[in-house]
């Protein structure tokens, strides 16, 4: 019975809107937590990092449940955006015989900056995780350890230092950030829309809350390449 209702909304158009809508939001909790890991680089000492990234690892089932589960979220959003703006184009011929061309260019618009801002966000993660949790793209990382209480440990700290000393690598994070930012920023509205959630005087605070919440994350996130390339994190 379960599987056949959600095999329904596979196949229908606002099932898969759902489907989109909330796995949107979690992804969102997802960035918003690992921002939040991320600015421990500020804590004035290293071990504040190294220490939590150490936690994290220290559960292996734990940690590969939630990475997985993760992928799955992911790959079903870019699934269901994929398959919604497919039917968008199919569908065009007769929306556009009665749209306006204000309105058609705006939703023509809309639609590109999100399809290639979803894009470069996913060659990003998938290079930021080849580069800091597979740490292929600099075999050193791997090497990089430090001693906490007596309790050894891989050196995070350095590791986003060395990292982001690089400014191509930092300045990819940077644009990754700002596509981030404008991605979240059209998406949120279409999320609660899609929960039925159409008043205006709410449509008016939800994108305000997104503009602030997309804001947040890119000064959050941005701020730990530019504290290193200023110089404000350091070894």
């Amino acid at each position: 019975m379960m599987n056949s209702r959600f095999q329904l909304m596979l196949r229908s158009s606002i099932g898969r809107k759902w489907i989109v809508a909330v796995t949107g939001l979690l992804m969102i909790g997802f960035v918003v937590v690992h921002m939040t890991g991320n600015l421990q680089m500020y804590a004035g000492t290293p071990d504040k990092i190294n220490l939590y990234a150490h936690f994290l690892h220290s559960y292996p089932a734990v940690l590969w449940a939630f990475r997985l589960g993760l992928l799955a979220v992911t790959a079903l959003h870019i699934w269901g955006t994929i398959s919604l703006a497919r039917e968008n184009r199919r569908a065009k011929p007769r929306q556009y015989a009665v749209a306006g061309r204000t309105s058609r260019l705006k939703v023509t618009w809309t639609s590109v900056t999100m399809v290639i801002s979803g894009t470069v966000i996913l060659g990003f993660v998938v290079f930021h995780l080849l580069h800091f949790t597979g740490q292929v793209v600099d075999k050193s990382y791997a090497s990089m350890e430090t001693t906490v209480s007596g309790v050894a440990m891989h050196d995070v700290y350095r590791m986003v230092i060395k990292g982001f000393s690089n400014p191509w690598i930092s300045g990819f994070y940077l644009l990754a950030m700002a596509l981030l930012f404008s991605h979240l920023r059209h998406g949120a509205a279409s999320v609660f829309q899609t929960f039925g959630l159409r008043d205006r005087q709410l449509s008016r605070v939800v994108e305000t809350g997104a503009w602030i919440l997309a804001a947040a994350l890119f000064l959050g996130f941005g701020s730990v390449p530019v504290g290193v390339m200023v110089g404000l994190i350091r070894p």
